[in-house]
């Protein structure tokens, strides 16, 4: 009997343990407010304890995302050895720059020197080409030029034989009323001639009568040729053609009859 009723005592104590299940809100945690659960904030109002699903702007927190990725990465910090050998390799690139700025300068110098004095030089050799030129065509020109000087000296149309014989060039030229000295000399022997015109109405008869013989004596040679009769002796030769009266004297050397001749037929 003893053992039935402790069992008893034992149940009835054990239930009124059970029935008491209301738990004291002041030993509870309360739960976090706005926690994220599953994409959906929860949010509890002390005065309303319903809870309040919110949606999550996600435009923005797409942009919030993208300017995190794209933040620029933290520099990173230097050590001193490294600084030390960027200041290095710095002024070693500065001190190799004024070199070659100083090598360009003098390349660039170099080819300016050497520009003006080809220009220098191709103005020269024009010059001297020109003077050249000048001097060519004076002398080419010139016994046409001083033919026409005689010619207003002398009254006369004188003449300037075509063919002068080789080495021989004008080196004097007199002009007196109605008559023209020309005086040719060798530069390379020193042979001279000269050659007189003068205005004269003979023709070869009276030439012959009037100064072969009497200048030549009978010692003289006669050679006709293209319509000319020419007188020739030792030194001296003479002639008539179209109103002018030629005579040929050898001052120095000698000339042979064929360069008389042609000297004769070219004026």
């Amino acid at each position: 009997m003893q053992k039935s009723d402790s069992n008893s005592s034992a149940t009835m104590a054990h239930r009124k343990v059970q029935s008491s299940t209301t738990l004291n809100r002041k030993y509870v945690s309360r739960p976090m407010m706005g926690r994220q659960m599953d994409g959906i904030r929860v949010r509890r109002s002390s005065s309303n304890p319903s809870v309040t699903r919110t949606p999550i702007d996600m435009t923005r927190v797409s942009s919030q995302m993208k300017a995190r990725t794209m933040a620029p990465a933290p520099v990173k910090q230097m050590s001193a050895q490294e600084l030390k050998e960027r200041a290095i390799a710095r002024a070693l690139n500065n001190a190799s720059k004024p070199e070659k700025s100083e090598s360009s300068e003098k390349h660039a110098k170099k080819s300016k020197l050497h520009f003006s004095f080809g220009r220098v030089f191709l103005a020269l050799s024009c010059a001297a080409a020109a003077v050249f030129a000048i001097v060519y065509f004076v002398n080419l020109n010139m016994p046409d030029i001083s033919m026409r000087v005689a010619a207003m000296q002398s009254g006369i149309d004188p003449k300037y034989p075509s063919y002068v014989p080789r080495d021989f060039s004008v080196n004097d030229m007199v002009a007196e009323e109605g008559k023209i000295t020309l005086n040719f000399k060798n530069s390379q022997t020193g042979d001279s001639f000269a050659l007189i015109e003068e205005r004269s109405s003979w023709d070869s008869n009276a030439l012959l009568s009037n100064y072969v013989k009497g200048e030549f004596g009978e010692d003289f040679t006669t050679i006709r040729e293209q319509g000319l009769t020419v007188y020739i002796s030792n030194n001296s030769a003479a002639w008539v053609n179209g109103g002018m009266l030629y005579k040929l004297n050898i001052t120095s050397g000698t000339l042979t009859k064929k360069q008389i001749r042609s000297i004769a037929t070219s004026l």
